[in-house]
């Protein structure tokens, strides 16, 4: 494609970097925050956070030239040795990349704002806020790209990022009415303008050579964790079986770092409970990390335990991890249950330091938050929580402890077959990945037609029914595939298998106790529901052969 000018050939460039990561925000947006509007009284403010949430980072596709994550040799500054070797001013290049990434995610937000208003007819606020957000976005890209130190760059993350949260809970009076006043939209647009100068010096910097230029080099770790953090947990390995060699492996390249970061959180929180007592100020960090530290520990620990690199824009398997002389099916299951038991202990031990901490907040006193005692909410909170548990039988215990541990395996199953398919097949799997999203679009575009009585509500219920028979079904036959070329490829072991069949059957037969528990009655329930029941049994049915197949895959790519 031959462009005349070179700033529409960068604006070319940055959107074939992020047009998929576009889409899957706008889709996870729409979806998400017309969930929220359906289901929950509060939905305006639900949405407007999740898209918040969504559009206030900037463009982890441009992001990713510096090496991907901070594993996988992260380099801070400005990607010069990959974009822009050419005869452009550093005032173009550096302009141009800021305001594509700050106009485009606040365009993202402002369509998925008026789109969601329109349709559900609850306002949201859409240009009211496009300011704030722009200025956040080019402060981030300032923070991000005008320097080459990484303390420079978490520190000013925190000191924008927490003010700027503040002044956003601060300005919205209602989900959709969020005001500024003069002097805060003149100093937005002086941070702008500040942003832009302050990143187009440092970029100049970096290009004249004043900062060494480095180019991202992968870590030695296969886990992706830095090898100062691995060096920490010394022991020997044993050298008497392969497979406790693997384990202890498994153990100290990815395994003890995820306990370590799990007990690390479960101690701050603890501490910022206690400070809290003295410290009101603290009390909405404690909150806020102990509502996050779970799905943060999930999404951030939880995946990649095949150990596939990205670099660059590129995923590949670590050579190391691919020549391996173990079988297929025995390395994905020994990784899986290395990962998953020391995943769960670090999210057992953050629970429980949540659990213990919150007996802190009786010597709070009263927290007035919106005219109401907060403190008082989350102690009566806590007491409903005990007294629901304390309710169960012994036996239920024990179901919920097997369906945690077999539930954390599959999620960081689905999480290794995601990374390590993504790397082999990227166009089909981000289709695979975006048909739930699309899935649950339409899901929640057909109840919201129920509610509002625009369509009878016979044909509505049937097309919900029909698409999740097509779900179940789409399932069953991925098993059935997965399973019949495991075998046929001699993936798939009769060690593996046996072991995978009798932790799904334990998995069931926890899962049927706890609903009995619960109280569900399964002879009167029809048979949508009992399939609707028993779909995670099928979900870790699947996982379970994804797992190994999925390794094969990227092992003999």
């Amino acid at each position: 494609m031959i462009m005349r000018s070179p700033i529409v050939a960068m604006l070319w460039e940055n959107w074939r970097l992020t047009r998929i990561e576009a889409a899957q925000r706008l889709g996870l947006g729409l979806a998400a925050g017309g969930g929220a509007l359906v289901l929950f009284d509060a939905g305006p403010a639900i949405a407007f956070w999740i898209l918040f949430a969504l559009h206030a980072f900037f463009w982890f596709s441009i992001s990713k030239l510096n090496g991907g994550r901070f594993s996988d040799g992260y380099k801070p500054g400005f990607p010069l040795y990959l974009l822009f070797a050419r005869p452009v001013s550093t005032v173009t290049f550096v302009g141009v990349a800021m305001l594509y990434d700050a106009v485009s995610c606040t365009a993202l937000y402002v369509a998925s704002a008026a789109l969601l208003g329109a349709v559900f007819g609850e306002p949201l606020p859409v240009f009211s806020f496009a300011l704030c957000l722009v200025t956040f976005h080019l402060a981030c890209t300032c923070i991000q790209w005008a320097t080459r130190s990484r303390i420079v760059q978490w520190s000013g993350s925190l000191v924008v990022g927490w003010p700027f949260l503040f002044l956003v809970q601060n300005r919205v009076g209602s989900p959709s009415q969020i005001h500024f006043s003069l002097v805060e939209n003149t100093v937005m647009i002086l941070i702008c303008i500040l942003s832009i100068v302050l990143a187009v010096v440092g970029v100049s910097r970096q290009r004249r050579g004043d900062a060494v230029a480095i180019v991202p080099q992968q870590k030695d770790a296969t886990g992706g964790y830095p090898a100062w953090f691995i060096s920490v947990f010394r022991f020997r390995c044993p050298t008497s079986s392969a497979t406790r060699a693997q384990v202890w492996f498994e153990l100290k390249s990815s395994g003890l770092p995820v306990l370590a970061i799990g007990v690390a959180i479960a101690i701050l929180i603890s501490m910022l409970f206690a400070i809290s007592i003295a410290i009101p100020l603290a009390r909405n960090f404690a909150l806020g990390i102990s509502v996050f530290s779970v799905p943060t520990v999930l999404f951030f620990l939880g995946g990649n335990v095949f150990g596939i690199r990205r670099k660059q824009g590129r995923r590949y398997a670590s050579a190391f991890e691919s020549t391996q002389p173990c079988g297929t099916a025995q390395l994905a299951g020994l990784k899986l249950v290395v990962r998953s038991a020391c995943m769960l202990a670090a999210l057992t031990v953050i629970g429980i330091s949540v659990w213990a901490s919150s007996s802190f907040v009786g010597g709070w006193g009263p927290w007035i938050v919106d005219g109401k005692n907060a403190a008082e909410g989350l102690l009566k909170a806590r007491s409903t929580i005990a007294g629901k548990f304390g309710e169960l039988p012994a036996y239920a215990y024990v179901a919920q402890a097997v369906i945690a541990f077999i539930a954390a395996a599959g999620y960081v199953a689905w999480q290794a077959s995601r990374e390590a398919l993504t790397a082999r097949y990227p166009r089909s799997a981000l289709v695979v990945v975006g048909l739930p999203i699309v899935w649950g679009l339409a899901i929640v575009l057909l109840a919201l037609v129920q509610k509002s009585g625009i369509a009878p509500a016979l044909p509505v219920k049937a097309i919900l029914q029909a698409s999740f028979w097509i779900a179940a079904v789409a399932l069953m036959s991925t098993t059935i595939y997965l399973f019949w070329n495991g075998i046929s490829s001699r993936v798939l072991t009769a060690g593996y298998l046996s072991s995978a069949v009798l932790v799904i059957a334990v998995f069931a037969a926890a899962w049927v106790a706890m609903l009995h528990a619960a109280g569900a009655p399964f002879s009167r329930m029809p048979a949508l529901h009992i399939a609707a029941i028993l779909f995670p049994v099928m979900m870790m049915l699947m996982n379970s052969l994804l797992a190994p197949w999925s390794l094969d895959r990227i092992r003999h790519a």
